[in-house]
C-alpha cells in the first residue's frame, strides 16, 4: 500500500507540507506502539503490516517532502527574503533545518534495517532508545517548520511562488498540475 500524502490539495502547498506532518507524526507514534508490541514478543502479520506502512511513509512520503522542501520551498524562500534582516535570519533558519534533514536521514539509515528485518521475518526487535531518538528528532524538527517555516513561507511567497511550488510538488508525484484559486 502506497501512502503518499496526495489526499490534500496542492493548490495550497504550505497547507499541503502541514498534512504531511500529521501523517509522518501519526506513524511516529505507531511506531512507537510496534516497538512496544514488539517488546513484549507480539509479532504476527498485522505487526509486519504495520511496520511495511511506517516504512513505506519514511521512504515515501518523507523522502518527498524534504525533496519538495530542499529542492522548491528552501530557494523561493532565500530569494524572496529581500530585506538583510529577513534574509539573515531566512539563511540561518533554512540552514539549521537542513541540519535537522541530515539528523533524521542518519537516524532513518540506522532504523530502516530492523523494518526491513520485521518485514522479512528475520528479526521481531527495534531499538527503543533509537526509535525514541528518530521520534524526538522528527517531532522536534516538525514544530520547528511549523511555528518558524510556515509563517516565514506564507508572509514572503506570492501567490505565484506558492503556485509554482505547488506545481513543482505535483510533478514531483507525477500528478496533473494543481489549479489555484487567485
Amino acid at each position: 500500500m502506497k501512502i503518499l500524502c496526495m489526499s490534500i490539495d496542492l493548490g495550497d502547498p504550505l497547507a499541503a507540507l502541514s498534512a504531511c506532518h500529521r501523517q509522518i507524526e501519526s506513524q511516529l507514534a505507531i511506531l512507537a506502539q510496534l516497538q512496544a508490541q514488539l517488546a513484549l514478543g507480539s509479532v504476527d502479520d498485522e505487526a509486519r503490516a504495520t511496520a511495511a506502512n511506517i516504512l513505506n511513509t519514511f521512504v515515501e512520503v518523507a523522502a518527498l517532502h524534504h525533496a519538495d522542501e530542499e529542492v522548491d520551498l528552501f530557494p523561493r524562500i532565500l530569494r524572496a527574503a529581500d530585506d538583510v534582516s529577513d534574509r539573515a535570519h531566512t539563511f540561518e533558519l533554512i540552514s539549521h533545518l537542513l541540519a535537522e534533514h541530515c539528523e533524521i536521514e542518519s537516524s532513518w539509515r540506522q532504523l530502516r534495517p530492523a523494518l526491513e528485518a520485521l518485514i522479512s521475518g528475520e528479526s521481531a526487535a527495534l531499538d527503543r532508545p533509537l526509535c525514541e531518538q528518530f521520534s524526538r528528532q522528527y517531532a522536534a524538527h516538525i514544530a520547528h517548520e511549523e511555528c518558524d517555516l510556515s509563517p516565514l513561507a506564507a508572509r514572503l511567497l506570492s501567490k505565484d511562488e506558492l503556485a509554482a511550488l505547488g506545481r513543482a510538488m505535483a510533478a514531483r508525484r507525477g500528478l496533473a498540475s494543481p489549479t489555484v484559486e487567485t
